[in-house]
């Protein structure tokens, strides 16, 4: 894949992802436990994300916060064998580095096995760019975030393929922010494009870190922006939306078909009221371009070269698709062999806006199924800004 010669920074966050796929034994505790629906932004009991893996394995999964008291239960109840490097941060620049790019990455927090573990992706440091090996700082903390992976098999009771995360993170629901990559990759004498994701994982007590983020972006100096809404804390997200609308510090927003619903009303998870939803949500809060990616396609309402977003929406496609086949690097050019959704391929205008719809690769066994949103963010972003 040719990609172009920019300079992209991704974060906010870089943190483990502790896998478990959604076994025999996964699926006896769901169907046994207890189940209440949840009433808060944090679960606080077991019952609680028993009812939530259950719905993931019916409708399709979602990333929840959850108490570090019902962390260390899951923890001690199923075996997270499998350590990723993860964060939406690290996921988008892993898809990046994975196309031959280099990006500038954010870790707030900078253990040894996470530095040893990162590939040489740029990080900021007061004195310049280093690789994550060389800027290790022992004594800072790490988190974990808890993932289930299931593919789907209807006689088991599992509807679709996905993945359901459940997250004890004060990195992330405190808003605490990587400063150094803040001085680098706000200003477009470092940075060309900045692509980035945190507000669903923000404490809605915390929501004014937002304010921080904008103003930085408002000083006049910064790259394009892309900004990935993400499904978490409903109240932080909206936050997010209202204050980076107001100051107009942003180029790009993307969704799934989940979060319009969520987020900007759309009446159900339909292509048309999904479309519809984005479109008044472009007009409504300013934007110059939304993007919409789901399991079956990928839109773009957009200002920018409708040429330009097709490329953007085909080449993150692939990547995804190729993430799913284990590692993009090894399988982008497999891709091409995959069947695609039997959504059909649109371009034309929308309401002053160039519209374009983009079919997905259908993987009918995926190896890996966290991260792809991230992926795809990072990579349409990168094609569509430049």
């Amino acid at each position: 894949m040719i990609t172009p010669n920019v300079r992209v920074a991704t974060g906010f966050y870089t943190n483990w992802d502790s896998l478990t796929k959604v076994d025999d034994k996964v699926l006896a505790w769901v169907k046994k436990h207890p189940k209440i629906k949840p009433r808060k932004v944090i679960l606080s009991s077991l019952e609680e994300a028993a009812y939530t893996l259950d719905e993931a394995l019916k409708i399709g999964g979602k990333e929840y916060l959850i108490s570090k008291e019902v962390y260390d239960r899951l923890n001690s109840t199923f075996s997270f064998e499998e350590k990723r490097l993860g964060g939406n941060g690290c996921n988008m620049g892993l898809a990046l580095y994975e196309i031959g790019l280099t990006p500038l990455v954010s870790y707030p927090f900078r253990p040894p096995n996470l530095m040893l573990k990162s590939p040489d992706f740029k990080v900021a440091c007061r004195d310049g760019f280093k690789k994550p090996k060389q800027a290790v700082r022992c004594g800072d903390p790490e988190y974990d975030h808890l993932i289930f992976e299931y593919k789907e098999e209807p006689e088991k009771g599992i509807h679709i393929s996905g993945r359901h995360i459940l997250s004890w993170d004060l990195m992330s629901f405190q808003g605490i922010f990587d400063e150094d990559f803040f001085f680098y990759a706000f200003s477009r004498e470092y940075t060309d494009i900045l692509v980035f994701a945190y507000a669903h994982l923000l404490l809605p007590e915390y929501r004014e870190k937002t304010r921080e983020v904008a103003d930085r972006l408002s000083e006049g100096k910064r790259p394009k922006v892309h900004f990935e809404l993400g499904e978490g804390s409903f109240e932080s997200v909206k936050y997010a939306i209202k204050i980076f609308s107001d100051s107009q510090c942003t180029d790009s927003w993307g969704l799934n078909e989940k979060e319009c619903v969520k987020y900007f009303g759309a009446e159900s998870e339909s292509l048309e009221d999904v479309k519809n939803a984005a479109l008044e949500a472009a007009k409504k809060y300013g934007l110059d371009r939304v993007c919409v990616h789901t399991l079956t396609y990928s839109f773009s309402i957009s200002k920018f070269d409708v040429g330009k977003e097709v490329e953007a929406l085909t080449k993150a496609s692939m990547v995804a698709a190729a993430k799913t086949m284990g590692s993009v690097r090894e399988n982008l050019d497999k891709v091409s062999s995959l069947p695609t959704t039997e959504v059909r391929f649109e371009r034309g205008r929308l309401e002053g806006y160039n519209f374009c719809l983009v079919p997905a690769y259908k993987n009918p066994n995926p190896k890996i199924l966290t991260g792809l949103g991230d992926a795809f963010a990072a990579v349409q972003a990168t094609f569509a800004l430049t």
